[in-house]
C-alpha cells in the first residue's frame, strides 16, 4: 500500500524553481531514501510533504488524503524528526512524552511501549537537561512515534551524533517500521547511512530527481567501476588508456589516476599497460554501492 505518493510537484521559491517535476512514492513498511547535496531541494521538499509550503503544481498524498485539500487528515498521520528536536529541557522524557500524549490523546500504556522502543526506559525520568545528544534523538523519535504514524520522516537524523549513536538510532528505526508496518522517508547527505538504512533511494539533484533504485541492486545496475590507479612511471599511462574503449574517462591525481570503466575490466587495464612497459603499483575500485551511484548520477562522472 502507498502511504505517501508524490506526483509531478514543482515548487518555485521567489522568481527560481526549486522543485521541478518529481514524481515517487513510498510503501507501507518500507524505508525510503532522499539523497542529495546541500541545495538539491530535500528541505524544501520536506516542507511540502508536511503542509507548511504548497507546491505550485501537482499533488502529495498521505494515505489518499491529499496534503493540500484535506490537511488535518493527512498530517494526522504523520511523525516527524528534524535535525534538533523540540524538547522541554527543565522536564523529564516522560513528561515531555505525557505533555504530546495529553495533547494526542495516547493512552499512558502506548507511551510506555515506545519508551521502550526507543531504549530510554532506564533514563526516561532524568530531566533532558541532562541527555546526551543521542538521548535527545531517541526521546525525538518517541515523541513522533508515539501515536504511530503510517509515516515517519526524518530530516538529517543523524547529524552531530557520534558512531555509537548512528548505530543505536538505525536499528531503533528499522525496528520500528518492521513492527508497525510504517513508511520511513530518510533525507540525508550522508551516503554510508542512506545505504545502511533504507531499501530504496530516490538521487535528486537540482530540483530533479535523477533515479529512484532498490539498494540490493545497485551491484548488479552497475554498469561501470570508479579504479584507482597507481603506477611507477607515468609517461605513456594517458596514451595507453585513452586506446582503451571501455575506459570513458581518465583523470590525472597528485599519487595517480582515477578511471571510469565498465565493470570488472581491471585485468585488461593491467595487462594494456604491462604490455607497454609500465609497472602498476595499484588498482583498485574506489567507489562502490550508493556512493558510486552519486558519483555517477549526481556529479556526472568522476572526481
Amino acid at each position: 500500500m502507498k502511504v505517501l505518493e508524490v506526483v509531478e510537484v514543482y515548487k518555485k521559491l521567489g522568481k527560481r524553481e526549486i522543485i521541478k517535476g518529481i514524481s515517487f512514492s513510498v510503501e507501507e513498511g518500507e524505508i525510503f531514501g532522499f539523497l542529495g547535496p546541500n541545495g538539491a531541494g530535500k528541505t524544501t521538499t520536506i516542507r511540502m510533504l508536511v503542509g507548511l509550503i504548497a507546491p505550485n503544481k501537482g499533488t502529495i498524498s498521505i494515505m489518499g488524503k491529499d496534503v493540500i485539500k484535506y490537511r488535518a487528515e493527512a498530517l494526522s498521520q504523520v511523525g516527524a524528526v528534524v535535525e534538533n528536536p523540540e524538547l522541554y529541557s527543565y522536564l523529564s522524557g516522560r513528561e515531555n512524552l505525557m505533555q504530546i500524549a495529553r495533547i494526542r490523546k495516547v493512552p499512558k500504556a502506548q507511551v510506555d511501549d515506545t519508551i521502550e522502543l526507543v531504549g530510554l526506559t532506564s533514563r526516561i525520568d532524568d530531566k533532558v537537561r541532562k541527555y546526551s545528544l543521542g538521548m535527545k534523538q531517541r526521546l525525538g523519535l518517541a515523541a513522533a512515534l508515539l501515536s504511530e504514524p503510517k509515516l515517519l520522516i526524518l530530516d538529517e537524523p543523524t547529524n552531530g551524533l557520534d558512531p555509537s549513536g548512528i548505530l543505536d538510532f538505525r536499528e531503533i528505526v528499522k525496528k520500528a517500521s518492521k513492527e508497525r508496518g510504517m513508511a520511513v522517508f530518510v533525507s540525508s547527505h550522508i551516503l554510508g547511512e542512506i545505504q545502511q538504512l533504507c531499501d530504496r533511494v530516490a538521487y535528486i539533484n537540482g530540483g530533479v530527481i535523477q533515479a529512484i533504485e532498490r539498494l540490493n541492486e545497485n551491484a548488479e545496475k552497475l554498469e561501470h567501476d570508479i579504479y584507482t590507479l597507481k603506477v611507477r612511471d607515468s609517461k605513456k599511462v594517458e596514451e595507453v588508456l585513452g586506446k582503451l574503449s571501455f575506459i570513458s574517462e581518465i583523470k590525472a591525481e597528485e599519487e595517480g589516476y582515477t578511471l571510469l570503466s565498465e565493470v570488472d575490466t581491471s585485468p585488461e587495464i593491467v595487462q594494456a599497460l604491462v604490455a607497454e612497459g609500465i609497472q602498476v603499483r595499484e588498482i583498485y575500485k574506489k567507489y562502490k554501492g550508493v556512493e558510486q551511484r552519486y558519483i555517477e548520477l549526481v556529479e556526472g562522472g568522476i572526481r
